[in-house]
């Protein structure tokens, strides 16, 4: 075991049991058939652990934070991801992670992913300012609400990483080349009306569309505290499922919670459904967890 890994185990071993509370998106859907209806939806807990900072230099280069606000469909291969007030496309592989500790302060693979810091998680801590794993177990990533400031640092083996402010949320960008960092932050664009999902920086009140047609896709609001965390696309098939579980059942019997999960606050999901022609939205229904 050479140094960083040695330094790495330790800091595991310290931070291990202060991990918080994760939470999934998306990964079920319990409801009433009424306008407003309850639920709860846990996701597995998180491990946090500090990471061993590598050498890096930092470049002074700043970017002018994006001003427009058009977004149409992400580019063949990608999707976009939205938190807050601010909407940015990833590559279509990479993996949504909801909360808890920012993606460089721990390692289970290599894989890309996406990450956000909930409010009530301690920013210093989670977050991307002095940890940097060894290049063996760097993953690329898009970490939303990071605390550091604007600009780019560059790493060793090519990687480099860039802080940019959208429409009032910092994004930090990880990526082994220039190229594919560029791609993902030059596509950043604030959220001034709607992002791509048709989902909003604040949630609003909703009228239901009652609706027994087939779904032939939905979109998805998450809001935590009323604000925007995330948004996606649900395809025709498992959108065809919920429609008929939300038009069969007046009430699903929440599961219960997954040893060491625990809910930190309300969060409200908003469905809508969309019919197998062109005709907008034909439902809406809000879920709230906590």
């Amino acid at each position: 075991m050479d140094v960083s890994e040695q330094q790495v185990t330790e800091s595991l071993a310290r931070h291990a049991a202060d991990a918080p509370s994760d939470h999934g998106l998306l990964t079920r859907f319990h409801s009433r058939r009424r306008r407003r209806s309850t639920g709860r939806a846990v996701g597995a807990a998180v491990l946090a652990a500090a990471a061993v900072a590598t050498t890096f230099t930092a470049a002074n280069t700043l970017r002018t934070e994006p001003q427009l606000a058009q977004v149409g469909p992400a580019k063949a291969g990608w999707r976009w991801e939205s938190y807050k007030t601010a909407t940015i496309q990833v590559p279509a592989d990479w993996t949504n992670y909801i909360a808890g500790p920012a993606p460089c302060t721990f390692m289970r693979d290599n894989k890309p992913v996406v990450g956000r810091l909930y409010d009530w998680q301690d920013r210093q801590r989670y977050t991307c300012t002095t940890a940097f794993l060894p290049p063996s177990r760097r993953q690329p990533y898009v970490w939303f609400d990071d605390v550091q400031a604007p600009g780019v640092k560059r790493y060793d083996d090519g990687w480099s990483e860039e802080t940019l402010l959208v429409g009032g949320t910092k994004i930090s960008v990880l990526a082994p080349t220039d190229e594919l960092r560029l791609q993902i932050v030059e596509s950043a664009r604030p959220i001034t009306g709607a992002d791509a999902y048709g989902c909003t920086p604040k949630d609003t009140l909703r009228t239901d569309l009652p609706s027994n047609d087939p779904a032939d896709g939905a979109n998805v609001c998450e809001y935590y505290k009323g604000q925007l965390v995330a948004a996606s696309h649900i395809p025709p098939r498992r959108a065809a499922q919920l429609s008929r579980s939300l038009a069969a059942e007046s009430y699903l019997q929440p599961a219960s919670p997954a040893p060491g999960c625990s809910g930190q606050g309300a969060s409200t999901y908003v469905v809508t459904l969309f019919p197998g022609r062109p005709a907008g939205p034909v439902a809406s229904t809000t879920t709230h967890a906590s």
